[in-house]
């Protein structure tokens, strides 16, 4: 290598340097204190078969104790009346059982473990939640489902932004099957996380299911507020 060229080398790692030592780290981690309480409504509205179809859900996290660890022991409750879990239940046959109240084991870094068995499980947005610090710009990957249905989110930072008066991180997340999944669910989202603490406050994005001949593209719409804030 010539001495121009190493010159040249030299002038472009110490740019790289400067412009990473610039750019500012971001560490998303959910912070659980007694008490917490966070209500989620979510809606999945699109076509099935030639009918409009909508499934709508609304239930409530509640923290309950800090573990040693620093896990916390929480329980999630539906926010739906008798004929309402019915009908619910319904839709949700193959995956599980709908229980009005399950209890949990959650994480500063997403994760959230069942304490119940066969219960279909709402929630869980561990994607959202890189294993490091990040960049604007950084990418990782997660896996994850529910029974049969088993899925790839990749994810990228897309930076800060204020979402209705509340500084949020900004995650774009695409899905895609893993090889084997029943259905396959692929798709793109929109995830923004609470920046100060940690929970996730809004997703809103496009996902379609297929299962053999069946085949659905709907929209995905969560919205998350803690206890005493209005929507």
């Amino acid at each position: 290598m010539g001495a121009h060229a190493r010159l040249m080398l030299i002038i472009g790692l110490v740019a790289g340097l400067l412009i990473a030592c610039g750019e500012p780290e971001y560490t998303i981690r959910r912070t659980l204190r007694p008490g917490d309480l966070w209500r989620y409504a979510l809606q999945l509205q699109g076509e099935l078969q030639g009918q409009t179809e909508t499934l709508t859900l609304e239930y409530v996290d509640a923290v309950q104790a800090i573990e040693p660890d620093g896990s916390a022991i929480a329980e999630r409750r539906l926010q739906a009346s008798p004929a309402q879990l019915k009908s619910l239940q319904a839709s949700v046959g193959p995956f599980g059982t709908l229980k009005p109240r399950t209890r949990w084991k959650f994480f500063p870094d997403g994760r959230e473990i069942p304490l119940d068995r066969d219960a279909f499980l709402v929630g869980a947005f561990t994607y959202a939640y890189p294993d490091r610090p990040v960049r604007v710009g950084a990418r990782w990957g997660r896996t994850d489902g529910i029974g049969s249905l088993q899925s790839k989110y990749l994810c990228r930072f897309e930076g800060v932004e204020t979402l209705e008066g509340v500084r949020c991180y900004k995650i774009h997340t695409q899905v895609e099957p893993m090889p084997h999944s029943l259905p396959q669910m692929t798709g793109e989202m929109t995830v923004f996380v609470d920046a100060e603490r940690g929970w996730v406050r809004q997703i809103r994005g496009t996902i379609q299911m297929r299962a053999g001949e069946l085949e659905g593209v709907f929209q995905l719409r969560l919205h998350g507020t803690p206890a005493g804030e209005q929507r």
